[in-house]
Formats: structure tokens, sequence, C-alpha cells
């Protein structure tokens, strides 16, 4: 990553990705409190219903107390007339030597009344400084019993048994009603065994969210919850679905990010790449010309004598100028290639006619570098529909890069072959190779591979090149309906494959 790279990496960081970032940490932060807001004013509601149930239960049985207490003629008819969950009234001096039941209960009281004498003396001591203290006293599973002293009877002791089921089903049941509204599930749990013993909504098994113990009845709890969704799950909800849209916002802007910068940066690249072609084709054009020049220059002055010599710089500037040629053919040909313009001429011809044609123009440059040059052609090969002139552009651009990228093992071997279906062509050479992770790009337009050491250290030739050449080359066979595919190792020189259908229309 070069420095312009760097730098526009940081300008959308700075601009998109740590906004982004900020924006979404205060947005969890502030659903966050939300929900606990929300979730505290709930659980204060709940718990100001479960309070208000309580307060309704001692109310009740305040009411009960006050009047015994009233009730001159001790048998107390109206109020266990009126409140069947009141089993029986007890009363009791404060040494628990006297016992009175309304109705009687036998020798049952004396069973409940005694083990609750420590009890008993701290309700007196209660009720010396001027306060009336109920106290309730689980006896059994079904029943509980409520002591409290009284300051007007001659009997000071007091306690009530009340119908547990009964109390909570006519009782509290009916306040629990009137709170649930449509609104509520309000329901008496037995704390020991787990069972409903009354609920609101029989058929909501739902979890509840919020309990309280029952006042009257220390072994069962009063819970609640709303109706349908919870608001705790109605805030969990909202955070979750808050919060899945806060992600997806920040993947698409790092997505939008990281897009942006790879198409910034394949641009710069592409410039980048544009800024070689143009050096590298001037120095493409500058070599052959003045080669050009320099021979016509000589052969001009009158300096070589001999004719062999005369006929040796003939070739060297008639091979300089088809050298131009081709080049700027490439640079034609990528333009139509670019442009989508360039037409293909096909009719049925053979491979291997062409290979030797486009040797033939070679030869004397092969002679003058000392190329070692193999060729194997099978001479069944059927004819196929090419556009000759093209396939002999893709076999120069590829005995090019041969000739360019070899350094002391000169080598070219061309053959061909057949698997059927298709006519293969490999051109192979001993050069300095491709890396495996340059094998796709160098088909890239623009691309060349940068060569800094040899697999054994040594520098390499710094042979230019336009960066056409290959990229042409593939679009030529894709055109003709094949492949082109290479095998390479650095300093092991490399071996082109191009497959060609021999039904092609």
């Amino acid at each position: 990553m070069n420095r312009t790279t760097r730098v526009i990496f940081l300008i959308l960081l700075c601009i998109v990705l740590l906004p982004a970032l900020f924006y979404s940490i205060y947005e969890i932060t502030t659903l966050n409190e939300t929900e606990e807001l929300l979730s505290t004013v709930y659980s204060r509601q709940l718990d100001a219903i479960l309070f208000s149930v309580n307060q309704y239960v001692l109310d009740i049985t305040a009411g009960w107390a006050s009047n015994i207490e009233r009730d001159a003629t001790g048998r107390f008819g109206h109020l266990l007339k009126t409140n069947p969950s009141i089993q029986s009234i007890i009363l009791a001096d404060p040494a628990l030597q006297k016992f009175v039941s309304v109705p009687p209960l036998h020798d049952h009281y004396k069973t409940l009344m005694q083990p609750q004498r420590d009890l008993i003396q701290r309700l007196i001591r209660y009720q010396e400084a001027s306060y009336r203290k109920l106290e309730p006293v689980v006896v059994s599973d079904s029943s509980v019993l409520i002591l409290f002293i009284s300051s007007s009877l001659p009997v000071r002791v007091v306690g009530i048994i009340v119908d547990t089921r009964r109390f909570i089903t006519d009782v509290i049941g009916r306040k629990l009603s009137e709170l649930s509204s449509n609104d509520f599930v309000l329901s008496v749990v037995h704390q020991p065994s787990g069972n409903i013993v009354f609920s609101t909504s029989p058929s909501d098994t739902t979890q509840f969210v919020q309990q309280r113990q029952l006042w009257i009845y220390p072994d069962h709890v009063v819970k609640i919850k709303l109706k349908g969704v919870s608001v705790q799950q109605l805030a969990n909800e909202r955070f979750s679905k808050n919060l899945v849209l806060i992600v997806l916002v920040d993947i698409i802007l790092i997505l939008g990010v990281w897009f942006v910068f790879r198409t910034i940066k394949r641009e710069m690249e592409l410039v980048a790449l544009k800024s070689d072609f143009v050096s590298n084709v001037s120095h493409e054009l500058r070599t052959p010309l003045a080669l050009i020049r320099m021979y016509a220059e000589t052969l001009e002055m009158g300096r070589v004598k001999t004719e062999k010599k005369k006929k040796e710089y003939y070739s060297v500037i008639l091979h300089e100028t088809e050298r131009l040629t081709r080049l700027i053919n490439n640079i034609l040909n990528f333009s139509r290639m670019e442009s989508h313009s360039r037409k293909f001429n096909f009719r049925a011809a053979n491979i291997n006619d062409v290979i030797e044609s486009v040797l033939t123009i070679y030869s004397y440059q092969f002679e003058q570098l000392k190329f070692h040059v193999e060729l194997s052609l099978d001479k069944k090969l059927p004819a196929i529909l090419i556009d000759e002139e093209a396939i002999a552009e893709a076999l120069h651009n590829l005995i090019d890069n041969a000739i360019k990228y070899s350094d002391n093992d000169r080598f070219l071997r061309i053959t061909t072959s057949t698997d059927k279906r298709h006519i293969i062509i490999t051109v192979e050479d001993r050069g300095i190779g491709i890396s495996p992770e340059h094998h796709q790009k160098i088909f890239e337009k623009f691309y060349r591979v940068s060569h800094d050491l040899t697999r054994h250290g040594g520098l390499v030739h710094t042979a230019k090149g336009s960066g056409l050449g290959l990229a042409i080359v593939q679009h030529i066979i894709n055109s003709h309906g094949g492949t082109i595919s290479i095998q390479s190792e650095v300093g092991k020189g490399s071996t082109f494959i191009i497959h060609l259908p021999i039904q092609h229309n």
C-alpha cells in the first residue's frame, strides 16, 4: 500500500467509519439506558400493584380484629356469617390457661396456641406501647392462625383461624381480579409445592416476571405479569431490533467504504499502470527507431563497404520495422478490443502453417541471438476456422516474450497436438519464469510482473514492455472460443498452453 492509498484509506476512515463507530456506541448506550429505565418503571408499577394486594389483605384482617373488639356478645355471629373463610376465633388469657373458641374446637386450640408463647409476649409488649400488631402463623397447608392482643376484651389474646384456600379464592382472588383488568395476570402460588392456588388467567402458563410474599400467608406468593408480552420483553425485543439495525448499517457502511477504497485503489493502480504503459511504449518505440536511424545513416554515408554487411544492415532495419509494426498493431488492436469494435475474419486454415510462417519472420533474430528452437508439429491436425492474422499476432506476442525474458538459456519449443475436441498449442521457454501468484494477473491489461531477484539471487534483465501483449493474446484466443493458461516457475521458464476448439462457429 503506497502513501497515497494510505492517505485515502485514513480519510475514508475518519470521514465515515469513525463517526459511524462513535454513533453506534452512543446509540447502543442510549438504547441500553432507555431499556433499563423502562424496566425500572415497569418493575415499580408491578411492585405497587403487589403492595396494594398486601395492603388490602391487611385492611381486611385489621377490620376483623376491630369487629372482634367491638362485639360485646362474644359470639361474633355477624363476623363469622359474613366471612366464611374464618374457621374459628380463639380467646385466651396471656398465660394461655383459659381458652374460649367460637365455634368450639375441642382441645385443638391448645395445640395451636401453646407453641406461640414467645410471639404472644412480643405482641403484648407492642400493645403496651399502644401499637396493635397482627401476626400470622401457618399451622397447616390448609389454614393460618392470625394473632393479636386486644385492649378491650377481658381475655386479651385473640387468634383467628382462617381457611387458606377459601380466603385466597373469596377475598384475595376478588381483589386480584379487580386489579388485573385486561392488562395483567395475577396468581397466588403455594411456594413449597409450586402449585397455583388462584389465577386470574388459569390458561396462561408463561413465566411471571415479579412476585411478592403474601403477608397473611408467608408460604404463599402473589405473582404478576403483563398479558401477552411483558414490558421487559418488549424492551428487550426493541433493543435487539435496534441493535441489529445499527450493526447492519455499520456493516453496510464498512462494505461501502471497502468498495469505494478498493475502487479508488484499483483506479489509482490503473493510472499508475497507464503511466508505466506510456513510459514503456515510449521506450519500445525509441529503441527500434534509434536502431533504424543508426543503420540507415551508416548506409547513407557509405561507410558499409561489403554487400554482405549491407545485407545484414538491411535485415536489421527490416526486423526493427516489423517490430515497430507489431507494437503499433498491438496498441491499435488493444484500442479496438477496449471499444469492442475489433472484427475477426474466420476461415478454414491449418495451425501448423500459421506457426511456420510466424517462425520464418524470426529466423534472422533467432540466428543473431543464438536461440535454440524446437518445433514439434502434429501433421494430422485438421483445418479449423480461425483468423490467421489474429492467431499469428498472438503467437508473435508469445514469442516476443520468450525472447525478451530469456537470459543465458535461450530456448524455445513450440508444439501442436489434439485431444479430439481441441487443437493444443504450447509455447515453452527457459526464461526467468513467473511466480504462481502472478499467473492470473499477467493476462490483465497494463499488468507487468516486477522481477527484482531470481530464485538464485541474481538480477534479472530489465526488459520493458507495453503490458498489453498477453491481454491481447487472451482476447484473441477467447474470441476463437478457446482458452489460454500458463505453467511457470521462477528461474525455470514458462509454458503457455492454448486450446482451440476443432468445431467453432
